[in-house]
Parts: structure tokens; C-alpha cells; sequence
């Protein structure tokens, strides 16, 4: 093999790990410590249900940096955020909250609380 398609082989390899998440350490090596696999990503870390105020069920999916929360129909998928006195996700202007004790989900444009006082059911 010629250097030139050598370098580009080791080029194209640095490019697929740091698309990945990876970084590149000072000595020209990938570091992929920080790095979220898809596969991981989707790692189903566990699934808890809560009943909430007005009898409604919700099933929170928690993964790796991010949950699915099934409420009256509709899932969301949200993020995993800094959280002030409990685990919080949030994306696409609602947030779950969860200080381990009651849990819910707010509107964070309007201030809404379509489901409040969800207590863990399993």
C-alpha cells in the first residue's frame, strides 16, 4: 500500500471515531471516553410507572442521556438535563421532573402541569 492511501485509510478511520463523540488527544490519538454509542444510547436503563393526579398512568423509559415519557397517548422524548433537586429531561418545551418522591411534567413555555403529583407505582 502506498503512503498516500495509507494516511488517507488512517484519515478517513480518525474522522469515524470523532463523528462518534470522540476527541482527539495532543498526541494525534482518539479519545472516545466521552463517546455515546448508538447502540448504547439506546440502552434501556429501566422502566418505571407512575399514577398521577386524575388517575393517569405514565411509563417513563429511562436510557443512557435521555427518556421516553408515555402519558394519555402521547410519548415524548426527552433529554437528560442538569435537574435542581431531582433527575430532569427536557426537550421540545416540556420537562420531566422527578425528585423521587413526586414526579411530573411541565410545559416549560406555559408553565402547565399536564400531569402532576405521579407517585412510582412499581
Amino acid at each position: 500500500m502506498n503512503p498516500f492511501a495509507a494516511a488517507s485509510r488512517v484519515g478517513l478511520c480518525l474522522m469515524a471515531l470523532l463523528s462518534l463523540g470522540g476527541r482527539v488527544l495532543a498526541d494525534g490519538a482518539p479519545s472516545l471516553a466521552s463517546a455515546t454509542f448508538p447502540a448504547n444510547r439506546d440502552r434501556v436503563i429501566e422502566r418505571v410507572v407512575f399514577r398521577c393526579q386524575g388517575g393517569i398512568r405514565v411509563q417513563v423509559t429511562r436510557m443512557p442521556d435521555r427518556a421516553q415519557v408515555e402519558f394519555a397517548g402521547q410519548t415524548r422524548t426527552l433529554d437528560l438535563a442538569d435537574g435542581v433537586g431531582g433527575v430532569r429531561y427536557r426537550s421540545g418545551g416540556f420537562a420531566w421532573v422527578n425528585d423521587g418522591k413526586v414526579a411530573y411534567m411541565r410545559n416549560t413555555r406555559s408553565g402547565e402541569l399536564p400531569v402532576s403529583g405521579c407517585v412510582r407505582v412499581n
